[in-house]
């Protein structure tokens, strides 16, 4: 038996909400956003789909928020399941709807076009820890850091550029604007056949490219591992924490390059460190600590040293790498070579003018 095929009021009316919510508006300052040219009653109407807008009022409201017409005609199952945010308790319940719909938005294009292409799914690792004590925790971490780079076949090098690596490998990942409190979240979207992995991360982040590494490590953390239920909020944080240094640097290189049995480390040797393999200065202390190659005692002195000499803003040190991905772009282009999308629909995935795209795209021909 086939599925109920949701209604066109319903279905237009559910992305009608989803983008004054992405926008942050409430029905009254969408309705004032639109000049008065609807009462907020009526715009609850089209949302709950007792009403359905015409075209007209479909691309008033489209151009108001600043989308595209036909986000509001599609018919789409694309949800986000399971967000796990950090810093949770710092954000609202409003900017968290309002960032996980902006999120939204872009990770659906970015099916889309998978789609248009036919490309197959890759399905992410998944590490089950959870039967795991607390003595013997640490160490799985490690192995599931390790066998994961086995999988993706990183080696024991540095990894050049951690977003092209996720995204490479089937995970999607969002640069969202800065939010006070929020730093990341993942999520598992899903479809009727498809289970996706995402990450949204802020855009301070990509400021600090050694931050953006680390960050998007520690989310890809709540996507592959299943944690011990005893563990507390911050205990699970230090687990992906330590799964994202372990990710960084595997510990076999780390320990032959910190050693054993450190009384002292210098500041040039955490700069050479974190310029060679883009982790932080503080990441890489904290993951001495983890593998008990310094004491706790020593780790918390020198986190107050550091904060004494303003690391936590601006850090010694630089990575030069790119974090950049142009993975989403090279598919819609890739698209509009082959003569499968048009340009209009090329505009309408990459969220640029007719004009952006004849800048950017040049045919050579055959």
């Amino acid at each position: 038996m086939n599925e109920r095929k949701q209604p066109l009021a319903e279905r237009v009316g559910a992305r009608i909400e989803r983008a004054r919510r992405m926008r942050g508006h409430t029905l009254r300052s969408m309705a004032d956003l639109l000049g008065g040219q609807y009462s907020h009653t009526t715009l609850q109407k089209y949302e709950k789909g007792i009403i359905c807008p015409d075209i007209r009022t479909i691309g008033l409201i489209a151009r108001a928020l600043d989308l595209r017409t036909d986000y509001f005609m599609q018919d789409s199952e694309f949800k986000l399941e399971a967000v796990e945010y950090r810093k949770l308790s710092k954000l609202g319940k409003k900017a968290q709807k309002q960032i996980e719909e902006e999120a939204f938005e872009f990770f659906e294009r970015y099916l889309e076009i998978e789609n248009i292409l036919a490309l197959p799914p890759e399905k992410l690792p998944h590490f089950d820890l959870t039967r795991k004590t607390a003595d013997h925790l640490g160490a799985a971490i490690e192995e599931a850091a390790v066998e994961l780079r086995e999988k993706w076949d990183l080696g024991l090098n540095p990894i050049p550029n951690v977003h092209t690596m996720l995204e490479e490998h089937g995970v999607k990942v969002k640069f969202l604007d800065d939010w006070e409190g929020f730093d990341g979240f993942s999520a598992l979207a899903r479809t009727e056949d498809r289970e996706i992995a995402t990450i949204a991360l802020s855009r301070k982040a990509v400021k600090d490219s050694t931050r953006l590494r680390f960050t998007a490590l520690h989310e890809l953390a709540h996507l592959v591992l299943s944690l011990p239920k005893y563990l507390k909020p911050a205990e699970i944080e230090r687990a992906c924490h330590r799964f994202a240094g372990a990710m960084l640097i595997p510990k076999a290189m780390f320990i032959k390059m910190f050693g054993l049995n450190r009384v002292g480390i210098s500041v040039a040797e955490l700069v050479a460190i974190k310029e060679e393999w883009g982790i932080s200065c503080m990441a890489v202390m904290a993951r001495a600590r983890d593998l008990a190659l310094v004491t706790a005692g020593r780790f918390k002195s020198f986190c107050i040293q550091a904060n004494k000499r303003g690391w936590r803003k601006n850090e010694p040190g630089t990575w030069n790498g790119d974090e950049k991905s142009g993975r989403f772009k090279q598919l819609v282009l890739r698209a509009l070579s082959s003569d499968i999308i048009t340009a209009s629909k090329a505009c309408g995935l990459l969220n640029w003018t007719p004009s952006e795209l004849a800048k950017n795209y040049q045919l050579i021909e055959a």
